[in-house]
């Protein structure tokens, strides 16, 4: 399962890695978070861990049903 949200810094992926919840973002990778919906929230707050995206100020919304499902999620 993934989801993929397009920001104006770039597009944010979702993605489930080994039951947890990863954010990657311009190549690089952050984040381990037990659920989307908790990834989703910290990533919208800017604190995903990942400095490119935390320092910016791009708004993403922290509700994962705004954010497109990809491959199998569809």
């Amino acid at each position: 399962m993934a989801f993929e949200y397009p920001s104006v810094a770039g597009v944010l992926h979702l993605i489930r890695v080994q039951g947890h919840w990863r954010l990657q973002f311009d190549g690089s990778w952050a984040g381990i978070w037990p659920s989307a919906d908790a990834a989703a929230e910290a990533i919208a707050r800017h604190r995903s861990g990942l400095m490119t995206w935390d320092r910016g100020r791009a708004e993403v919304p922290e509700d994962l049903l705004d954010w497109r499902p990809l491959g199998e999620s569809l």
